[in-house]
């Protein structure tokens, strides 16, 4: 009786803590989501998710790959002049995939745009670190060559032996 009544209760004290973290995780993946829906239409409610010390990077080597962005500056700066002016026409992102726990989140999406030299059809992977209920960091990983080559002017060169 006493054996049964110990596993009774470390059962339910497991299980609760399996469904905290469960909740965690599903909170994180909707406010990652709902950051990424909202960074162009609504850049208030998407910045109102970033913790004060927020990070972000694209983490290409090209352009404004590495270069660490903030909570502010992201959306004055990188939103508001350089996407535009290598999205002209802005982009649809379709969400594919995503796993989270109660840390962080990576979310994987197709875009589908005109950069400003032709199609840009991209696959990105989102990474999200979360902090004191808020987004603390964002890393986007995506294809350089097409951002080099439909974003920006870059030509792809191949030499011949």
């Amino acid at each position: 009786m006493k054996t049964t009544f110990l596993i009774i209760i470390t059962t339910l004290i497991l299980s609760c803590s399996e469904t905290k973290e469960n909740s965690l995780s599903e909170k994180n993946l909707e406010m990652a989501q709902s950051f990424l829906d909202n960074i162009i239409a609504n850049p208030e409610k998407a910045q109102s998710l970033l913790h004060k010390d927020f990070t972000f990077a694209w983490m290409g080597i090209i352009e404004q790959g590495g270069r660490i962005w903030n909570r502010e500056n992201l959306f004055s700066e990188y939103f508001k002049n350089i996407i535009p002016k290598i999205l002209p026409n802005g982009i649809i992102l379709k969400t594919v995939d995503s796993i989270s726990d109660e840390k962080g989140v990576a979310i994987i999406q197709e875009g589908d745009a005109v950069g400003k030299n032709g199609e840009y059809d991209n696959k990105y992977v989102w990474i999200f670190k979360m902090k004191d209920g808020l987004i603390h960091s964002i890393r986007e990983y995506n294809s350089d060559i097409l951002v080099a080559t439909q974003l920006y002017d870059y030509k792809l060169i191949i030499e011949e032996e």
